[in-house]
């Protein structure tokens, strides 16, 4: 098998994203305050995961200073397989990540509340929702982004893991 640059990138950013990164560039000395929207400015853009399933984006923009929107959908061939808008609210102190997705929830906005930040990754939880209960994000390395959905269902821990390199600011 011949190694293009494309698979070296990819091997790179799969062995980051999995990896816990006491020195990550997210990784600041001083852990107080990580519960600002500042402390994610390095989403914004546009982000692409390739899978045998096919391929998921997430595209992310700065609104103000106290709101990012976003939006992820996965596509296999020519479907849309699924799709969501997302927003990262800051509102005081606190940090909130919102996602409404089509076809679920009856289209309603669920809210994950930032709860911590460890080693590396931005922690977002809700503990009443069916699933996922936890969405991590994490940028172990410029232009890369790690996620991970995670949760029980049905009586089953389930957790499920992308790896994105941004295509565009």
């Amino acid at each position: 098998m011949r190694f293009t640059l494309k698979h070296i990138i990819f091997i790179f950013a799969f062995y980051s994203c999995n990896q816990n990164h006491s020195n990550s560039r997210n990784n600041i000395e001083d852990e107080s305050g990580l519960n600002t929207i500042e402390h994610l400015k390095w989403l914004t853009g546009n982000w692409k995961s390739v899978s045998t399933k096919g391929i998921f984006y997430e595209t992310w923009k700065k609104e103000n200073d106290t709101m990012f929107s976003g939006r992820g959908f996965f596509i296999s061939g020519n479907d849309t397989l699924f799709s969501e808008k997302l927003q990262l609210q800051q509102r005081g102190t606190s940090l909130f990540y919102i996602a409404t997705v089509k076809g679920q929830n009856n289209e309603q906005p669920v809210e994950f509340k930032f709860t911590e930040f460890n080693k590396g990754e931005f922690n977002f939880v809700n503990k009443d929702h069916d699933f996922p209960q936890r969405i991590i994000y994490k940028n172990p390395q410029p232009d890369f982004l790690c996620t991970r959905i995670e949760g029980t269902q049905n009586g089953k821990f389930r957790k499920s893991d992308s790896n994105f390199l941004k295509i565009s600011n």
